[in-house]
Protein backbone atom coordinates (compact mmCIF):
# COMPACT_ATOMS: atom_id res chain seq x y z
CA UNK A 1 0.00 0.00 0.00
CA UNK A 2 0.84 3.96 -0.26
CA UNK A 3 0.79 6.20 2.34
CA UNK A 4 -0.48 9.80 1.57
CA UNK A 5 2.41 12.05 1.52
CA UNK A 6 1.38 14.77 4.64
CA UNK A 7 2.90 17.88 4.36
CA UNK A 8 3.65 18.22 8.11
CA UNK A 9 4.09 22.13 8.46
CA UNK A 10 1.51 23.49 6.59
CA UNK A 11 -0.88 21.27 8.42
CA UNK A 12 0.25 22.36 11.83
CA UNK A 13 -0.18 26.08 10.33
CA UNK A 14 -2.61 28.82 12.23
CA UNK A 15 -6.27 27.96 12.17
CA UNK A 16 -8.37 29.50 10.56
CA UNK A 17 -9.67 32.51 11.70
CA UNK A 18 -13.51 32.75 11.76
CA UNK A 19 -15.40 30.58 14.94
CA UNK A 20 -16.15 26.74 14.68
CA UNK A 21 -20.01 26.50 14.70
CA UNK A 22 -18.80 22.99 17.44
CA UNK A 23 -15.94 22.02 19.69
CA UNK A 24 -15.17 18.71 21.35
CA UNK A 25 -14.06 19.88 25.13
CA UNK A 26 -11.71 17.94 26.74
CA UNK A 27 -11.99 17.72 30.32
CA UNK A 28 -8.82 17.15 32.77
CA UNK A 29 -10.78 16.34 36.14
CA UNK A 30 -7.37 15.73 37.89
CA UNK A 31 -3.75 14.82 36.97
CA UNK A 32 -2.94 12.03 39.19
CA UNK A 33 -2.68 8.87 38.18
CA UNK A 34 -1.70 5.48 39.51
CA UNK A 35 0.35 3.97 36.65
CA UNK A 36 3.77 5.46 35.45
CA UNK A 37 3.79 5.21 31.72
CA UNK A 38 7.31 5.68 30.79
CA UNK A 39 6.53 8.24 27.89
CA UNK A 40 4.32 10.06 30.79
CA UNK A 41 4.97 10.42 34.42
CA UNK A 42 8.92 10.48 34.48
CA UNK A 43 8.63 13.26 32.63
CA UNK A 44 6.05 15.08 34.42
CA UNK A 45 6.94 18.85 34.65
CA UNK A 46 4.50 20.01 37.41
CA UNK A 47 2.98 19.28 40.66
CA UNK A 48 -0.16 18.30 40.15
CA UNK A 49 -2.90 20.37 40.85
CA UNK A 50 -4.45 19.68 45.02
CA UNK A 51 -7.28 18.52 45.83
CA UNK A 52 -8.86 22.09 46.93
CA UNK A 53 -8.19 23.72 43.70
CA UNK A 54 -10.14 20.86 41.43
CA UNK A 55 -13.01 22.21 39.87
CA UNK A 56 -16.67 20.92 42.02
CA UNK A 57 -19.75 20.02 40.59
CA UNK A 58 -21.34 22.92 41.15
CA UNK A 59 -18.60 24.33 39.41
CA UNK A 60 -18.19 21.98 36.23
CA UNK A 61 -22.48 22.71 36.27
CA UNK A 62 -22.18 26.17 35.87
CA UNK A 63 -19.29 26.11 33.24
CA UNK A 64 -21.04 23.34 31.21
CA UNK A 65 -24.16 26.06 30.94
CA UNK A 66 -21.66 28.66 30.15
CA UNK A 67 -19.43 26.36 27.73
CA UNK A 68 -22.49 24.54 25.88
CA UNK A 69 -24.26 27.79 25.59
CA UNK A 70 -20.75 28.99 23.82
CA UNK A 71 -20.96 25.77 20.84
CA UNK A 72 -19.43 22.79 22.90
CA UNK A 73 -20.86 19.98 21.87
CA UNK A 74 -19.29 17.03 22.61
CA UNK A 75 -16.98 15.85 26.26
CA UNK A 76 -14.39 13.83 26.81
CA UNK A 77 -13.17 13.17 30.55
CA UNK A 78 -9.35 12.82 31.33
CA UNK A 79 -7.23 12.96 33.92
CA UNK A 80 -4.64 11.25 35.20
CA UNK A 81 -6.64 9.16 35.71
CA UNK A 82 -10.75 10.22 36.29
CA UNK A 83 -11.53 7.34 38.04
CA UNK A 84 -9.40 8.20 40.87
CA UNK A 85 -11.95 11.07 41.99
CA UNK A 86 -15.29 9.50 43.48
CA UNK A 87 -17.41 12.14 42.18
CA UNK A 88 -17.05 11.55 38.65
CA UNK A 89 -20.41 10.27 38.21
CA UNK A 90 -21.53 13.60 39.46
CA UNK A 91 -19.41 15.61 37.19
CA UNK A 92 -20.93 13.77 34.18
CA UNK A 93 -24.48 14.87 35.50
CA UNK A 94 -23.37 18.16 35.74
CA UNK A 95 -22.58 18.50 32.02
CA UNK A 96 -26.02 16.19 30.87
CA UNK A 97 -28.25 18.45 33.28
CA UNK A 98 -26.44 21.47 31.72
CA UNK A 99 -27.16 20.07 27.70
CA UNK A 100 -30.52 18.85 28.77
CA UNK A 101 -31.51 22.13 30.74
CA UNK A 102 -30.45 24.24 27.26
CA UNK A 103 -32.35 21.84 24.89
CA UNK A 104 -29.45 20.03 23.68
CA UNK A 105 -30.24 16.71 24.80
CA UNK A 106 -27.72 14.39 26.66
CA UNK A 107 -24.82 15.28 24.63
CA UNK A 108 -22.00 12.94 23.23
CA UNK A 109 -19.70 12.12 26.15
CA UNK A 110 -16.83 9.63 26.90
CA UNK A 111 -14.22 8.95 29.06
CA UNK A 112 -10.60 7.89 29.07
CA UNK A 113 -9.17 5.43 31.57
CA UNK A 114 -7.15 2.80 32.33
CA UNK A 115 -9.98 0.94 33.47
CA UNK A 116 -8.03 -0.26 36.23
CA UNK A 117 -11.50 1.11 38.47
CA UNK A 118 -13.40 1.07 35.77
CA UNK A 119 -16.37 -1.91 36.11
CA UNK A 120 -17.77 -0.80 40.02
CA UNK A 121 -18.11 2.85 38.38
CA UNK A 122 -19.95 1.98 34.94
CA UNK A 123 -23.60 1.94 36.55
CA UNK A 124 -23.65 5.20 37.97
CA UNK A 125 -21.57 6.88 34.94
CA UNK A 126 -24.20 5.24 32.60
CA UNK A 127 -26.73 6.41 34.62
CA UNK A 128 -24.94 9.96 34.93
CA UNK A 129 -25.26 10.17 30.95
CA UNK A 130 -21.53 9.04 29.86
CA UNK A 131 -21.88 7.10 25.93
CA UNK A 132 -18.60 5.69 25.30
CA UNK A 133 -15.18 5.00 27.24
CA UNK A 134 -11.70 4.59 25.73
CA UNK A 135 -9.15 2.15 27.30
CA UNK A 136 -5.74 3.17 27.40
CA UNK A 137 -3.77 -0.15 27.45
CA UNK A 138 -0.38 -0.17 25.39
CA UNK A 139 0.29 -4.11 25.69
CA UNK A 140 -1.43 -7.25 26.27
CA UNK A 141 1.26 -9.23 27.11
CA UNK A 142 1.46 -9.52 30.64
CA UNK A 143 4.84 -9.99 31.23
CA UNK A 144 5.64 -6.61 29.88
CA UNK A 145 3.22 -4.26 31.01
CA UNK A 146 4.33 -3.04 34.35
CA UNK A 147 8.21 -2.43 32.18
CA UNK A 148 5.56 0.08 30.12
CA UNK A 149 2.95 1.08 32.55
CA UNK A 150 4.21 1.04 35.83
CA UNK A 151 3.60 -1.10 38.96
CA UNK A 152 -0.30 -2.07 38.77
CA UNK A 153 -1.03 -1.97 35.57
CA UNK A 154 -3.05 -5.16 34.41
CA UNK A 155 -3.50 -6.36 30.79
CA UNK A 156 -7.09 -8.71 32.00
CA UNK A 157 -8.26 -5.86 34.25
CA UNK A 158 -8.07 -3.52 31.40
CA UNK A 159 -9.64 -5.74 28.97
CA UNK A 160 -12.39 -6.62 31.39
CA UNK A 161 -13.40 -3.53 31.81
CA UNK A 162 -13.39 -2.55 27.95
CA UNK A 163 -15.72 -5.74 27.85
CA UNK A 164 -18.29 -4.59 30.60
CA UNK A 165 -18.81 -1.09 28.82
CA UNK A 166 -19.42 -3.03 25.41
CA UNK A 167 -21.59 -5.18 27.62
CA UNK A 168 -23.02 -1.89 29.08
CA UNK A 169 -24.23 -0.81 25.60
CA UNK A 170 -21.39 2.05 25.48
CA UNK A 171 -18.96 3.15 22.52
CA UNK A 172 -16.29 1.49 22.78
CA UNK A 173 -12.28 2.32 21.66
CA UNK A 174 -8.88 1.09 22.71
CA UNK A 175 -5.70 3.40 23.02
CA UNK A 176 -2.00 2.14 22.33
CA UNK A 177 0.77 4.42 22.68
CA UNK A 178 3.35 2.60 20.03
CA UNK A 179 6.79 2.36 21.10
CA UNK A 180 9.47 0.82 19.24
CA UNK A 181 11.45 -2.16 20.56
CA UNK A 182 8.84 -1.88 23.36
CA UNK A 183 5.39 -3.06 21.82
CA UNK A 184 5.47 -2.36 17.76
CA UNK A 185 5.89 -6.29 18.14
CA UNK A 186 2.11 -6.79 18.91
CA UNK A 187 0.36 -4.27 16.37
CA UNK A 188 -1.46 -7.39 14.51
CA UNK A 189 -2.13 -9.47 17.71
CA UNK A 190 -3.87 -6.03 19.24
CA UNK A 191 -5.91 -5.86 16.09
CA UNK A 192 -6.98 -9.12 16.42
CA UNK A 193 -7.36 -9.07 20.35
CA UNK A 194 -9.70 -5.88 19.52
CA UNK A 195 -11.79 -7.49 16.49
CA UNK A 196 -12.18 -10.37 19.56
CA UNK A 197 -13.70 -7.87 21.90
CA UNK A 198 -15.88 -6.18 19.73
CA UNK A 199 -14.01 -2.26 19.62
CA UNK A 200 -11.68 -0.56 17.46
CA UNK A 201 -8.17 0.02 18.87
CA UNK A 202 -6.26 3.61 17.56
CA UNK A 203 -2.29 3.12 17.36
CA UNK A 204 -0.85 6.81 18.95
CA UNK A 205 2.68 7.97 17.72
CA UNK A 206 4.44 9.46 20.81
CA UNK A 207 3.90 13.04 20.92
CA UNK A 208 7.19 15.51 21.21
CA UNK A 209 5.89 17.53 24.09
CA UNK A 210 9.42 18.35 25.37
CA UNK A 211 9.39 15.92 29.10
CA UNK A 212 10.46 12.54 28.83
CA UNK A 213 12.88 13.30 26.13
CA UNK A 214 15.14 10.50 26.46
CA UNK A 215 12.63 7.82 26.51
CA UNK A 216 10.64 9.05 23.71
CA UNK A 217 13.78 9.78 21.42
CA UNK A 218 14.83 6.09 21.83
CA UNK A 219 11.36 4.57 21.64
CA UNK A 220 9.91 6.77 19.07
CA UNK A 221 8.02 5.27 15.85
CA UNK A 222 6.59 7.59 12.86
CA UNK A 223 2.63 6.62 12.33
CA UNK A 224 3.89 5.96 8.35
CA UNK A 225 6.02 3.02 10.26
CA UNK A 226 3.29 1.89 12.78
CA UNK A 227 1.06 1.55 9.33
CA UNK A 228 3.86 -0.15 7.52
CA UNK A 229 4.90 -2.63 9.89
CA UNK A 230 0.89 -4.16 10.02
CA UNK A 231 0.81 -3.82 6.21
CA UNK A 232 3.86 -5.90 6.40
CA UNK A 233 1.15 -9.03 7.97
CA UNK A 234 -1.46 -7.93 6.31
CA UNK A 235 -3.31 -5.95 3.73
CA UNK A 236 -3.84 -2.43 4.64
CA UNK A 237 -6.03 -0.02 2.84
CA UNK A 238 -6.49 3.93 4.03
CA UNK A 239 -10.06 4.98 4.37
CA UNK A 240 -11.53 8.45 5.33
CA UNK A 241 -12.30 10.31 8.62
CA UNK A 242 -15.21 9.89 10.00
CA UNK A 243 -15.34 13.48 10.89
CA UNK A 244 -12.64 15.96 9.42
CA UNK A 245 -11.91 17.12 12.62
CA UNK A 246 -11.48 13.20 13.89
CA UNK A 247 -8.09 13.37 15.10
CA UNK A 248 -7.32 9.16 13.96
CA UNK A 249 -6.76 8.98 10.37
CA UNK A 250 -8.95 5.04 9.71
CA UNK A 251 -7.29 2.28 7.77
CA UNK A 252 -8.95 -1.21 7.08
CA UNK A 253 -7.17 -4.75 7.12
CA UNK A 254 -7.95 -7.46 4.23
CA UNK A 255 -9.53 -9.03 6.94
CA UNK A 256 -11.59 -6.30 7.78
CA UNK A 257 -10.95 -4.78 10.68
CA UNK A 258 -10.75 -1.37 11.21
CA UNK A 259 -8.04 0.47 13.02
CA UNK A 260 -7.15 4.48 13.64
CA UNK A 261 -4.00 6.01 13.76
CA UNK A 262 -2.94 9.38 15.77
CA UNK A 263 0.16 10.58 14.64
CA UNK A 264 0.04 14.13 16.22
CA UNK A 265 3.75 14.43 15.59
CA UNK A 266 4.45 14.08 12.05
CA UNK A 267 1.11 14.07 10.32
CA UNK A 268 -0.18 16.91 12.87
CA UNK A 269 -4.42 17.94 11.75
CA UNK A 270 -4.30 21.15 13.29
CA UNK A 271 -6.25 22.77 10.35
CA UNK A 272 -9.35 21.11 11.16
CA UNK A 273 -8.98 20.42 15.27
CA UNK A 274 -12.06 21.41 17.23
CA UNK A 275 -10.95 20.79 20.43
CA UNK A 276 -10.48 23.03 23.42
CA UNK A 277 -9.12 21.75 26.83
CA UNK A 278 -10.13 22.37 30.29
CA UNK A 279 -7.77 21.68 33.67
CA UNK A 280 -8.57 20.50 36.16
CA UNK A 281 -8.23 23.71 37.99
CA UNK A 282 -10.49 25.04 34.82
CA UNK A 283 -8.35 26.74 32.51
CA UNK A 284 -9.13 26.81 29.17
CA UNK A 285 -6.75 26.42 26.34
CA UNK A 286 -7.43 25.92 22.39
CA UNK A 287 -4.32 24.08 22.17
CA UNK A 288 -2.45 20.81 23.69
CA UNK A 289 0.47 22.48 23.33
CA UNK A 290 -0.90 26.24 24.60
CA UNK A 291 0.97 26.83 27.88
CA UNK A 292 -1.33 28.70 30.93
CA UNK A 293 -5.04 28.95 29.75
CA UNK A 294 -7.80 31.62 30.81
CA UNK A 295 -8.51 30.81 34.15
CA UNK A 296 -11.90 30.25 34.49
CA UNK A 297 -11.90 28.34 37.61
CA UNK A 298 -10.32 31.51 39.31
CA UNK A 299 -12.37 33.97 38.03
CA UNK A 300 -15.89 31.59 39.48
CA UNK A 301 -14.28 31.49 42.77
CA UNK A 302 -13.52 34.90 42.65
CA UNK A 303 -17.30 35.97 41.90
CA UNK A 304 -17.18 37.08 38.44
CA UNK A 305 -20.22 37.13 37.37
CA UNK A 306 -21.48 34.89 34.29
CA UNK A 307 -21.01 37.22 31.46
CA UNK A 308 -17.40 37.81 32.84
CA UNK A 309 -17.01 34.00 32.57
CA UNK A 310 -18.55 34.16 29.20
CA UNK A 311 -16.35 36.67 27.95
CA UNK A 312 -13.21 34.76 29.12
CA UNK A 313 -14.90 32.01 26.97
CA UNK A 314 -15.14 34.00 24.14
CA UNK A 315 -11.44 35.23 23.89
CA UNK A 316 -10.29 31.34 24.19
CA UNK A 317 -12.71 30.59 21.35
CA UNK A 318 -11.35 33.29 18.94
CA UNK A 319 -7.71 32.92 19.91
CA UNK A 320 -7.67 29.42 19.21
CA UNK A 321 -4.38 28.88 17.29
CA UNK A 322 -1.56 26.15 16.83
CA UNK A 323 0.94 25.54 19.20
CA UNK A 324 2.14 22.34 17.47
CA UNK A 325 5.98 22.29 17.95
CA UNK A 326 6.05 22.76 13.76
CA UNK A 327 4.83 26.31 14.19
CA UNK A 328 7.39 29.00 15.76
CA UNK A 329 6.00 29.76 19.52
CA UNK A 330 7.09 29.77 22.98
CA UNK A 331 6.11 26.67 24.19
CA UNK A 332 6.92 25.17 27.69
CA UNK A 333 7.59 21.58 28.33
CA UNK A 334 5.12 19.45 29.39
CA UNK A 335 3.73 15.36 30.29
CA UNK A 336 0.88 14.61 29.20
CA UNK A 337 -0.46 14.00 32.34
CA UNK A 338 0.05 17.61 32.70
CA UNK A 339 -2.61 18.42 30.71
CA UNK A 340 -4.98 15.65 30.15
CA UNK A 341 -4.09 13.15 27.83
Amino acid sequence: MSLPIVDAETRSGALKAERLSAYSLRISVLEQCQLDCRYCRPGSTTTPTETARWLRADEHRRLARLLLKSTVRKVRFTGGEPTLRADLPQLVAAWRDAGVALGLGVIPMALTTNGLRLVPMLPALKGSGLGGVTIHLDTIRPERVEALMGDGADVDAALDAASAAVRNDMAVKWNVVVQRGRNDDELTAIIERARDLGIEVRFIEQMNTGSAQGYVKETFISGADIVAAIAGVVGVDAIPRRLPSDPAALYQTTRGDVFGLIASDTQPFCDACDRLRLSADGRLRGCLYQPGGLPLGVALRGGVDDDGVMGLIESALHAKTSYHPLVPRARLPFSMADVGG
